[in-house]
């Protein structure tokens, strides 16, 4: 039997797992990286249970769970450092199979790279279109050269080049969230920790222990598109004076150099994510706003799914098959994230006290339960 070749566009955690459970499906993988360094891009990011199983799946959760720092549970705070909600690990790793894990997305990405055969990784080969002929596709290079396979998967993020041929980019606009995302690392030992997100008036701050004495942090707060970038950081990091500990302790422990800011966008959800034999995976496909902590999570599950709907179905019917036990998660999961988003930027001191109530007063049960729904991935 002939090997089937899949030509993977996008070198980040979407694309090499999916590289990685197409090539168990006994397909013949190549990813496309448009860096042309081995060092990839992004600060830290956050695995929940769902992303740990879906890794294990590709026989990549060993290496992965030893480059990351597991959180303690999970807790959400007021600003004044009250406790809303409250997680504990024990009953995380009893209810949800395991606890939330940070690690540098550079260290997840090495991670993935390991497990990769010979020669399935192509770095400096950015994709500039494509062309579906015959039962095949064909690649388009920036430096003028092609490749050639029986599948093409878009796995390159939320500016996607795949994307915008597949459906058309002025039909599917990029929305702004509203606020931007500054991301450090701070040379700052947490100990056993949870994961944390505090909520003030239109700000928010997020917490997760780090190995080796480290800890991964992120702030938003409502702004117009692009000032992120333009306000001094003394400015945007006042904001958090007098927040609970450690914030300000941790804000003062992030050298300049390792804090990264970005504006927030998603996209609206689309009917459909392929067509022929192309094919849309993580943010390419479903593009979510950070508020679940589920974009990674998300795209790996895409990766084990789309390799498992491809072990024996031919790709006309596999792909259909992917994206129907894909589509409703993951874009529930966007609009929720995107729901959360907003709720975090009201400013209004009344909003804000009826948020807290409502986050002290849910209750446990359905709030357990709609964890373990976001957790759950086999």
């Amino acid at each position: 039997m002939t090997t089937r070749r899949a030509l993977v566009v996008g070198g980040g955690p979407a694309g090499l797992a999916t590289a990685l459970a197409l090539r168990d499906a006994g397909w013949d993988a190549l990813v496309l990286e448009r860096s042309a360094d081995e060092g990839p891009s992004g600060v830290a990011l956050t695995l929940w249970p769902n992303a740990l199983s879906a890794l294990a799946a590709v026989g990549a959760d060993k290496p992965v769970r030893a480059a990351g720092c597991p959180a303690d549970g999970n807790q959400i705070r007021a600003a004044d450092g009250r406790i809303l909600d409250d997680v504990p690990g024990r009953l995380m790793a009893e209810r949800f199979g395991g606890r939330g894990l940070a690690l540098l997305r550079a260290d997840l990405v090495e991670a993935l790279r390991a497990q990769l055969s010979p020669g399935m990784l192509r770095t400096g080969a950015r994709c500039v279109g494509w062309t579906e002929y015959g039962g095949r596709v064909r690649v388009t290079l920036a430096d003028g050269g092609t490749e050639v396979g029986d599948l093409l998967v878009g796995a390159d993020g939320l500016r996607s080049t795949i994307r915008r041929q597949l459906l058309g980019g002025g039909a599917d606009p990029l929305r702004y969230a509203g606020y931007p995302v500054w991301r450090g690392i701070a040379r700052y030992d947490l100990g056993a920790a949870p994961g944390l997100l505090t909520m003030g008036r239109a700000a928010q701050f997020g917490l997760f222990p780090l190995p080796e004495g480290r800890a991964y942090w992120f702030a938003t707060m409502p702004l117009r598109r692009g000032w992120g970038e333009q306000l001094p950081r003394r400015v945007w990091a006042a904001r958090f004076d007098g927040w609970h500990a450690p914030i300000p302790q941790v804000l003062a422990a992030t050298p300049d150099e390792d804090v990264l800011v970005t504006d927030i966008y998603d996209r609206a959800p689309v009917p459909r994510w392929s067509a022929g034999r192309v094919v849309l995976v993580g943010d390419a496909a479903h593009p979510s706003t950070p508020n679940l902590g589920q974009g990674t999570c998300q795209a790996l599950e895409d990766a084990v799914v789309l390799g498992r709907c491809l072990r024996d179905d031919d790709v006309a019917e596999a792909l259909p098959r992917y994206e129907a036990a894909r589509r409703r998660r993951a874009d529930g999961l966007t609009r929720q994230a995107r729901m959360l988003g907003r709720v975090g930027q009201w400013s209004n001191p009344v909003a804000c006290w009826i948020r807290e109530q409502m986050i002290r007063r849910a209750p446990a049960g359905p709030r357990l339960r709609q964890m373990a729904e976001m957790f759950a991935f086999e």
